[in-house]
């Protein structure tokens, strides 16, 4: 029986869900979730009949020296290793740890990096033996039952001679229902909580593809522009499974675009309702694919909040970045949710290249006037692959190649117009000026329904306030 070790390496908390691979330590909106892909990975491997260990190293604390313990005591086969494109330089020194322990090991990495750069990444570290394209779950079934790396599909492997290989793409999985249920077993799921309840949560993917292609995102590139859903009774099935086997009762629904097709939101809510599963649950969504009837079905089966990709309040903008929508839709979009009794949670995106000073005074104004419960503002992340990457490139604010360490909550990359330390202080600004307002944090106080809620609430105000003025700004 082989041995298999996945683990998100200890270099910080990020999420690391390869369309979202965010550094959260400093986003006060953004929760720990648990480590997704790999738990996929984990169950593919468990049918075919490999014992597995998952470890997910930041969320519970521990360190290289900790990681070392692991790999002697464990003596796996394959170390699987989970990694970010800002953090690949450091997440690779598992791989290292691990041939230096045991020379046979066969190291593999997950993450959307190697979709573009997986010759690249097997030239750069030579202690990773293979990368995988595309999705997972098959292709690490497949190795799990011991075939050759040669003929399987999505795998770009290092041969014994030192040559590296790229094998044909995988094809995504048009049957999502398939694939096994992950292996929750295998990690402490009391690590990822939902933030002002401090109940247990987990992520619950839905359906993966996104139909549109903005320019900065990974969605098209990781999981394809076809929206491919899962049954609402393998769904269901699910949630099942975790309210029973592990008690958890909070999900956020994990997709590239959870509202892509309305109906199949409806009937997913309608048979989550019939169940009378008693589950809470968030998701994300365009401002332009709602409405109100499907907002009350969505509430009365448990959606307690929102997240909106609102990017911009500029037209421009938001057409340069290929959003194919209107700013009017996000005010409508606000509003309906509200009148759902629905928390919204909005993103901005700051750092796109022909951002300038006035792009804030803009977009702070439009975020006072759709009043969500919670914003968060991003650095857009130049990922290899994509548009913004090759337009970073041209227009000289990135180097052919450079792979910016800083990501989402640091300016990845300036401006044509703003140094990176300019940006760096308007996020401050910002959310200063949005957060620390009187009639934000009343309303805010109004809605607390309990005490566990109005204690965490107090305390991540708390945090934020301390973050926001430890720039030294008045």
């Amino acid at each position: 029986m082989k041995k298999v070790f996945l683990i998100v390496p200890p270099t910080g908390k990020y999420i690391r869900e390869d369309r979202c691979q965010t550094p959260i330590e400093k986003l006060k909106t953004v929760a720990l979730r648990p480590p997704i892909d790999l738990m996929y990975v984990a169950a593919a491997f468990e049918q075919s009949d490999c014992a597995c260990r998952l470890t997910d190293f930041p969320a519970e604390e521990k360190s290289w020296d900790d990681l070392r313990r692991a790999i002697c005591d464990f003596r796996p086969d394959i170390l699987v290793l989970s990694i970010t494109t800002p953090s690949l330089a450091l997440d690779v020194k598992a791989a290292q740890i691990a041939k230096e322990i045991n020379p046979a090991i066969l190291t593999i990495a997950k993450g959307a990096h190697f979709n573009t750069l997986d010759v690249d990444a097997l030239k750069r570290y030579p202690a990773l033996d293979a990368v995988l394209r595309g999705e997972y779950e098959i292709t690490c079934r497949e190795i799990g039952e011991g075939r050759p790396l040669s003929d399987i599909a999505g795998v770009t492997w290092r041969a014994a001679d030192g040559v590296i290989h790229q094998n044909p793409a995988r094809p995504f999985c048009d049957n999502l229902d398939t694939l096994p249920f992950p292996a929750r077993h295998l990690v402490r799921n009391e690590l990822y909580i939902r933030p002002d309840t401090d109940e247990p949560q987990t992520t619950l993917v839905t359906n993966r593809g996104c139909p549109y292609n903005c320019i900065f995102c990974l969605s098209s590139q990781v999981a394809g522009r076809k929206n491919r859903v899962r049954s609402h009774e393998n769904i269901i099935a699910e949630m099942e499974e975790c309210i029973t086997k592990f008690g958890i009762y909070n999900f956020l629904f994990r997709s590239d675009l959870f509202t892509a097709d309305k109906r199949w939101v409806i009937e997913l809510c309608e048979k989550i309702i019939a169940r009378n599963l008693h589950v809470s649950w968030v998701c994300n969504s365009r401002v332009d694919t709602i409405d109100a009837g499907m907002l009350s079905v969505m509430r009365r089966a448990g959606c307690w909040l929102i997240a909106y990709g609102v990017e911009s309040a500029d037209q421009v903008t938001l057409d340069l970045m290929n959003k194919q929508v209107k700013r009017e839709d996000a005010v409508d979009a606000l509003r309906l949710t509200r009148q759902a009794g629905i928390k919204s949670s909005i993103y901005f995106l700051f750092g796109l290249p022909w951002d300038s000073e006035s792009v804030f005074e803009t977009n702070l104004e439009f975020a006072k006037e759709l009043a969500p419960d919670f914003i968060e503002i991003f650095y857009v992340y130049p990922f290899p692959g994509t548009p913004l990457y090759e337009m970073a490139v041209k227009d000289g604010l990135l180097k052919e190649g450079e792979i910016p360490t800083a990501a989402y909550d640091a300016p990845a990359m300036p401006t044509e117009y703003l140094t990176r330390e300019e940006l760096a202080l308007w996020r401050r600004r910002f959310l200063r000026r949005f957060y620390l307002r009187p009639g934000y944090i009343l309303r805010t106080l109004v809605q607390i329904r309990s005490p566990r809620t109005l204690w965490n609430y107090a305390r991540y105000g708390l945090s934020q306030l301390i973050d926001l003025w430890s720039a030294g700004e008045k």
